[in-house]
Formats: C-alpha cells, structure tokens, sequence
C-alpha cells in the first residue's frame, strides 16, 4: 500500500502521470466526436480490472486516478466525475483471493468446504461485466441528473 501510494504521488508530481496516459490513452483523442465516449469506456474497464495486478482498492485510485485527471480534459470529460467512475469500478475486487481482504479470509476455513478459485473466477465473469455497466450508467445517466456531468 505504501509503496503504490508513493508511486501516485510520484506519477502525479513528476509528469509521468501526465506521459503515461498519453501513450496508453492519448490515441483515444483522435476519435473525434466518440472520444469522450470511449474514454470513459476504457478508464471504467481499465480500473474494475486493475485489482488483477494492484491488491489495494486506495492503492488501485492512487495509482489511476493522476493518469485519468490528466487526460480528461483533452478528450471533453469532467475530471471530476471521471475520477469517481474510476474509483467505483476500482472496488470490484472478486477474481483473486489475493484481490480482497475478505475473500482470502474466507477462501480457507479449517473443516468447511468454501469456494475453490474457478468459483470466483466465474463469478467474476457475471459480476465484473455488471459492474462495468452498473459504473457507465451512472456516469452516463444518473450523476448528470444529479449535477454532476461527465461531458464538458
């Protein structure tokens, strides 16, 4: 956790955030009209799948969320509410026992029967893709009914 929060920090302050989304998301800019779309689009599914190789939720935001504000603008997004689409979609944590406390703490119970991993990996196949959707529509519907709009 300490270390992916100082990696943030130091994404966020040394302008690597700004380089780094540039290259993985900066072609998305090219799209015109859709690039707002699918920029969203990919920071929703890019942070629900993040906890693959980032365990920390905190850690997962700090990580995303320098890249995201930097590169939000430029495609006509809010960067307010695109870092809270990326934050919500960085709570899915199922896949992995190591993905989340509570799942490995359950995964082994001395004389019980409990889950085997090819049960969370198939219910990551039905929740991971519902998560994504149930993020999208709130950025995309329901947070500008509410006042806060994703599109610039």
């Amino acid at each position: 956790m300490a270390a992916t929060l100082t990696l943030g920090t130091a994404l966020a302050g040394t302008g690597a955030a700004d380089w780094l989304a540039r290259r993985v998301l900066g072609p998305v800019e090219q799209l015109g009209a859709a690039a707002a779309w699918v920029f969203t689009i990919l920071v929703v599914v890019i942070s629900a799948a993040a906890h693959l190789v980032i365990q920390s939720r905190s850690a997962r935001s700090a990580v995303l969320i320098p890249l995201v504000v930097s590169l939000a603008p430029g495609v006509g997004v809010n960067a307010v509410a695109i870092a809270l689409a990326s934050t919500a979609a960085a709570g899915f944590c199922h896949t992995l026992t190591s993905s989340a406390k509570p799942v490995n703490l359950f995964s082994e119970i001395e004389g019980i029967e409990t889950y085997r991993p090819a049960d969370l990996l198939r219910l990551s196949a039905v929740l991971g893709p519902l998560m994504v959707l149930l993020v999208l529509a709130f950025a995309f519907w329901i947070w500008p009914a509410m006042g806060l709009p994703l599109f610039l």
